[in-house]
């Protein structure tokens, strides 16, 4: 075995030990990790992925990145055809990032992280409250949300 091998072989157990415990790898943690396997464990970047890849394979992980994709597509059905995304729409999807996430991303972050992203894609909150006439209800809902 030669010592790229070796320090390969390091770098995965060291990921298999430090998410033993987890199911859900936070960008932050995934770009920490990656981090130590470039300099602690002098693996190339391109290697250390796919590493960090076979190992979140192996203990069934899901990545940040992957649910915020997943959740994207959601929301954009939820937005579909007129822009506009309900109240009761944004809650499923609240509810929706939760348990892809694990739990590990709570109700506030989960309602933070999907603002975010109907402002970065557009989607405008749709009136609740009595809408027989457009100019009657609120997006008290949506504003209420805190960035």
């Amino acid at each position: 075995m030669d010592v790229e091998e070796d320090s390969e072989k390091k770098f995965a157990e060291y990921i298999k030990l430090h998410l033993f415990d987890e199911r859900f790898l936070s960008r932050e943690k995934e770009k920490k990790i990656l981090a130590e396997g470039v300099t602690r464990f002098e693996v190339p970047l391109e290697e250390a992925r796919a590493c960090l890849m076979d190992v979140a394979t192996e203990l069934d992980l899901i990545f940040e990145k992957d649910v915020d994709k997943l959740i994207k597509e959601i929301m954009q059905v939820f937005a579909s055809g007129d822009g506009y995304v309900g109240a009761n729409e944004f809650q499923h999807g609240v509810q929706i990032y939760k348990q892809l996430s694990s739990g590990n991303v709570g109700e506030g972050d989960a309602k933070r992280r999907l603002k975010q992203m109907m402002l970065d894609n557009d989607w405008k909150p749709r009136r609740r409250g009595f809408t027989v006439l457009s100019a009657i209800g609120t997006r008290k809902w949506f504003h209420d949300i805190a960035l």
